[in-house]
């Protein structure tokens, strides 16, 4: 049977991770401050982290967001990085997504390969309520978009990437390395960005409503091909 597992990104395809980051940074910024910009700000330079020697995430998350208050000129109060990690241990899911992953449990094998700690992400996982293998970045020892990350979490599995169908928000993090490893890709574009023209997912919806059908259109097409 194909897929042999459907591989999530968990923060944002899953879970409101970019909502619930803003609303964090909102409290650490100044009144009428663009939090949107903090965001963009942040990111970058948890890019530009990932691709230093491994750390772990919840360290990474503290100096991100002390570097990143510090390139705005804004002090960080002594307990800021502390309660910005606590505030991202129950991220609570998208409304489409409860319904879709359980209606995929009952037919498919589900796991989550994600950018963070087993401790960072075991409550928001438990929100998810749905059985549901976790991989994280914590013994892979790299992050996506390092390819590690994938084969590790493949072998943990015990399957191939030709096995795998993986649906993740993230475009450079998940939609490009799946590309390049050649698996069957599904891109959740909940905030209606581009696809890259030379990297394509194999399939792009803007929530995980419709996800099921999909998997199954995608999964038939798969196994004709495979005949």
């Amino acid at each position: 049977m194909w897929p042999s597992v459907i591989t999530f990104d968990c923060y944002g395809a899953l879970v409101r991770w970019p909502e619930t980051l803003r609303a964090c940074f909102a409290t650490f910024l100044p009144d009428g401050a663009d939090v949107a910009a903090f965001h963009r700000d942040f990111n970058e330079r948890q890019s530009e982290l990932r691709r230093e020697p491994y750390r772990p995430y919840t360290v990474m998350l503290r100096r991100g967001l002390l570097d990143t208050l510090a390139a705005w000129g804004l002090p960080a109060a002594a307990d800021a990085p502390e309660r910005f990690v606590q505030a991202l241990r129950a991220i609570p899911p998208y409304p489409d997504v409860l319904s879709a992953l359980k209606q995929l449990a009952a037919r498919y094998r589900l796991a989550i390969i994600s950018n963070t700690e087993d401790g960072l992400i075991a409550e928001t996982v438990r929100g998810l309520e749905t059985p549901i293998a976790v991989i994280t970045a914590e013994h892979a020892r790299a992050y996506k978009p390092d390819h590690r990350l994938f084969f590790h979490a493949f072998e943990r599995l015990g399957v191939e990437a030709s096995d795998v169908l993986h649906v993740g928000a993230g475009y450079p993090t998940d939609m490009i390395p799946a590309f390049e490893l050649g698996l069957a890709r599904i891109w959740i574009n909940r905030r209606g960005e581009r696809a890259e023209p030379s990297r394509p997912p194999t399939a792009e919806l803007q929530d995980l409503s419709g996800l099921g059908a999909l998997v199954d259109r995608i999964a038939s097409a798969e196994r004709q091909g495979r005949r």
